[in-house]
């Protein structure tokens, strides 16, 4: 489930009034893009951002607002990044506010959610189309549409049909969110905001080691969309961390065993506590050649043997390019183990979010 869906049922469930922001436009230079959003509860409770700065405390100042409401409501809201706001960034940032009161039967019913965490959970991509100036004239001001599915939950058919042909488009194209407009039975002029979705595929990451540096990486890790595996012979090692290990499958078995039943596609960190060991899951890893990254702490002299011996013996050289020594280098000064854990990670997310360019592009 999408991390932004998980605060929505959670809130649900926990019987929040919530706000659900959504980033459906920006101009200039913005600290945010088009999808960003913030969930935030009535409990205090808030997920996501959208830039941080005077332009996320507005906007969460204007979800407030709507909190206080007696209904229901969407609304979008453009807030340019000038002088007025207290930023100098120029262009502007629109955002779409949703708010969801749980005395109201539609968030009980709740129906758009279910079809959005179903595909989600089929891998599906989809649109998000939403009656913006609604006024009640609608019971339902939400339509959910892919491919396989055409839910329809607003009553109109000829809302259901403008929208599943705009949606159809929108679905062939990288460009999202979009606002269409459709003139009703009463003449009235509906604004529809229409968003697509493409689920964040959960990538499968190795870390080889539980040593110290290991230990200050996991917190940073678990907070990424990635599933973990963390590997190491040393079961005091493991009992060392005092993090929450919820969302870590912990191997406590010999490093070779360990890399049998890993998925394909994988992104590897080898931070261990010897040589021979990292060379031996490194050309294991190589030999296989079902990884999508693998990076090793050392020092660039220990990256460039490695290198030479995978060549000497045969691999590839566009499969060992793939191997990445040194990580966690870019720390010359701070040499503590928090900082050598967040460069190791900014490593990691440079280049998630480099593949995540490319694939888009």
């Amino acid at each position: 489930m999408q991390a932004w869906l998980k605060s929505v049922t959670d809130a649900i469930s926990l019987k929040n009034d919530f706000v659900l922001m959504t980033v459906i436009d920006t101009k200039g230079s913005t600290p945010c893009i088009n999808g960003d959003k913030i969930v935030v509860a009535s409990d205090q409770s808030i997920f996501g951002s959208i830039g941080g700065g005077n332009l996320e405390f507005k906007a969460l100042a204007f979800a407030a607002d709507l909190l206080s409401l007696d209904k229901n409501n969407v609304h979008l809201e453009k807030f340019p990044l000038g002088a007025s706001l207290g930023q100098c960034c120029g262009g502007y940032v629109k955002v779409m506010f949703e708010s969801f009161l749980h005395s109201n039967s539609s968030i009980n019913n709740n129906s758009w959610i279910n079809v959005v965490s179903e595909l989600f959970d089929q891998n599906e991509d989809f649109v998000i189309a939403t009656i913006v100036n609604n006024n009640s004239e609608y019971e339902d001001n939400k339509l959910v549409y892919s491919v396989n599915n055409n839910n329809h939950l607003i009553n109109e058919k000829g809302i259901s049909s403008v929208v599943a042909l705009s949606a159809k488009e929108l679905l062939t194209k990288t460009g999202s969110p979009t606002v269409i407009q459709y003139t009703n039975n009463s003449n009235s002029v509906i604004e529809i905001c229409l968003e697509k979705n493409t689920p964040t595929k959960v990538q499968s990451l190795a870390v080889f080691g539980a040593g110290h540096i290991s230990r200050a990486l996991m917190p940073i890790l678990t907070d990424l969309p990635v599933n973990i595996y963390w590997i190491d012979d040393r079961v005091e090692q493991f009992n060392k961390y005092q993090g929450d290990t919820s969302k870590i499958n912990i191997i406590c078995d010999d490093f070779l065993n360990g890399l049998i039943d890993l998925p394909d596609d994988i992104y590897c960190l080898v931070i261990t506590y010897s040589h021979q060991i990292d060379y031996e899951i490194c050309e294991k890893i190589i030999s296989k050649n079902k990884f999508s990254y693998l990076g090793m702490i050392g020092s660039a002299i220990k990256g460039k043997k490695f290198r030479d011996r995978f060549i000497n013996k045969g691999y590839q050289q566009e499969v060992v390019d793939k191997f990445t020594c040194p990580i966690g280098e870019k720390q010359r000064f701070l040499k503590s183990p928090t900082s050598i854990a967040v460069t190791i990670a900014m490593d990691l997310i440079n280049f998630i979010e480099d593949k995540r360019q490319s694939e888009i592009i």
